[in-house]
């Protein structure tokens, strides 16, 4: 093997062992990224196509024919000693005839009395659908069966001690866009182009940084680091995107030192950053109060939610990783009995950050109990009814990439949709039933759960296991019984490991929580109905303290049964009373709540 090969990508040293063993070579994954390949001769690898790649393999390994065909321009000769170019011509015919020719080109270059190779790019577009019976399909592919079981090896001047196979390489979306018959063969070899690694990122970086505005000079520990900084920023990413991103930091005049803003804006579309803005740290300062207000009694999750927040606001987001830019700007899982302010929390943060009631999405996990549900979060994969469409979840993200998903009650999903949050809380990404990839990191994620709070017993009856009034045992018990979900009952630890420290519990609505409550709700209606009615309605003294002590009695539901509380003994029937009201009333006061046989009835003077 030479220096040049020595050095070369994994996937094309492989390719290199298979032209000596494999007539037909099926190449898959990262097809249309760029690849490094070494310059004879010099430290550097210079970037070029993965068709590029491949064609200098070939003449690596003496090859001094290589034709290359697509379902667009047709066959070329790539590398010509004469064979490759009275190939290329063979004769194309119209559209119909488009797989004959292919079929013929197939068979010249395998029967070639003189070493030839054919590189078949985009072969996955010559049968849309993986549709194997039509004719002119079928004929292609069981000529190619038959000229891989067929094929003589030739003598190639060049390393290899062995002849070589005059190869056919298809370059696949799937290796199942071919039938089995011919990619199951021991004959076939399949090879997958991987993502790019960290070294080689850095060697791509190095070779890109030098041109962005106010770049280190090359050579100096600065520029070693920004490289560095840029491969690492980059996870995830292709190189094609690398040098895509480095083109819009020199056309946005982004400085070096700002790579961060290119990568983000790659990713999301937009330059502007809220995470990074003024107003955001001035909210934030304020978001004790701000929260306070819309959540009662949950000072230690309110607190915790703005740790988070102050964090992504500082760019400090995961900075104990070397990838953490691709991660969400925060993950918080909220944990606790049900009606205590969990939703709200979440709610009330994505107003607070992003200032828009549409910024927050929330999905109700209790919808996506089977397997199969996931199509809604990613979208249908190809041969479904709704492919194409993509996903509730990544359509969300992509058209607005700066917003807070909630995930409610998250235990009730099914395990193999809880294995898509991996990726979204490890790399900040998530591919769609398309294939295209949509970037979370710009978004705040919320999980929710009520795990840990009531237990099924023998009888099937739901029984209490943590009680008010002690928030430290709440928390202890909870906590572990988040814990054993995770770990024992669904196995999925390292999604738990994902969460890290960020479960947050709350505690039970306190009896002074439902006092505060109550006042609030009370003026929700009463603000509503001056809004809805044009009648100014008061609640006296004793009818408010009537709704307390009988909201008292329903704390078991949280902040939701001091709700539907109010709802059965004000809105209710005060919307009776006003339905009947004449024309020209223009205030009132609730002067009695009693209840009768027919429910509760308020008195208006």
């Amino acid at each position: 093997m030479d220096t040049a090969t020595a050095s070369a990508p994994a996937w094309l040293r492989e390719i290199d062992v298979a032209l000596a063993a494999n007539p037909q070579i099926l190449v898959t994954g990262n097809l249309r990224d760029l690849v490094l390949v070494p310059v004879p001769g010099k430290a550097a690898a210079r970037p070029v196509s993965v068709v590029d790649a491949l064609v200098k393999q070939l003449a690596a390994a003496g090859h001094t024919d290589v034709v290359v065909t697509d379902p667009v321009d047709g066959a070329r000769a790539a590398i010509d000693s004469g064979t490759a170019a009275t190939i290329a011509r063979t004769e194309r015919g119209d559209d119909e005839g488009v797989l004959d020719t292919l079929t013929e080109v197939i068979r010249r270059v395998v029967h070639s009395p003189t070493p030839c190779c054919l590189v078949i790019d985009s072969a996955s577009r010559l049968i849309p659908g993986s549709d194997f019976t039509d004719s002119a399909v079928h004929r292609l592919l069981s000529t190619a069966e038959k000229l891989m079981v067929t094929a003589r090896r030739l003598p190639v001047p060049g390393p290899h001690r062995t002849p070589l196979y005059n190869t056919v390489v298809w370059l696949l979306d799937r290796a199942s866009d071919l039938p089995h018959w011919l990619t199951g063969s021991e004959l076939a070899r399949n090879v997958s182009i991987p993502a790019p690694d960290m070294q080689q990122r850095v060697t791509m970086a190095r070779g890109l940084v030098g041109a962005l505005d106010r770049a280190p000079t090359r050579g100096t520990p600065e520029f070693t680091e920004l490289a560095q900084t840029f491969a690492a920023r980059a996870d995830g990413l292709t190189l094609r995107s690398m040098s895509e991103i480095n083109r819009l930091a020199i056309d946005r005049r982004i400085p070096a030192a700002d790579i961060d803003v290119a990568i983000q804006t790659y990713r999301v579309g937009v330059p502007d950053n809220p995470w990074q803005s003024d107003d955001l740290r001035k909210r934030i300062r304020a978001g004790t109060a701000l929260l306070g207000e819309r959540v009662f009694g949950q000072p230690a999750a309110t607190r915790k939610a703005l740790d988070i927040l102050i964090r992504a606001a500082m760019g400090l987001s995961g900075a104990q990783t070397r990838s953490s830019a691709a991660r969400p700007q925060g993950v918080l899982f909220f944990a606790g009995p049900t009606g205590v302010g969990k939703t709200e929390l979440a709610k009330s943060i994505a107003e607070l950050v992003f200032g828009r009631d549409d910024s927050f999405i929330r999905f109700d996990m209790s919808e996506f109990t089977s397997e199969h549900s996931e199509a809604r979060l990613i979208g249908a994969p190809p041969g479904y009814t709704g492919f194409g469409s993509g996903g509730e979840l990544t359509n969300a993200v992509r058209q607005q990439p700066f917003r807070l998903v909630l995930f409610d009650e998250i235990e009730k999903a099914h395990p193999r949709i809880l294995d898509k949050f991996l990726q979204i809380l490890e790399d900040g990404r998530l591919t769609d039933g398309t294939g295209g990839t949509v970037y979370f990191s710009e978004t705040l994620i919320v999980f929710t759960s009520n795990l840990g709070v009531y237990r099924v017993d023998a009888r099937g009856d739901r029984v209490p296991v943590v009680e008010p009034g002690d928030y430290d045992n709440v928390e202890r018990k909870i906590r572990a019984a988040v814990a054993e979900h995770f770990t024992k009952e669904i196995g999925r630890p390292e999604l738990l490991n994902r969460i890290g420290d960020n479960i947050v519990v709350f505690d039970f609505v306190s009896e002074s929580v439902a006092r505060d409550l109550v006042p609030k709700f009370v003026r929700n209606v009463v603000d509503r109905v001056e809004d809805q009615t044009g009648v100014r309605v008061e609640v006296a003294d004793q009818v408010l303290e009537q709704i307390v002590t009988e909201a008292l009695t329903k704390l078991e539901f949280g902040g939701r049964g001091v709700s539907n509380t109010v709802e059965s003994m004000l809105v209710n029937p005060l919307a009776r009373a006003l339905f009947g009201q004449p024309p020209g009333a223009v205030s009132g006061t609730v002067s009695a709540i009693d209840r009768s046989a027919e429910g509760w009835q308020v008195t208006l003077t």
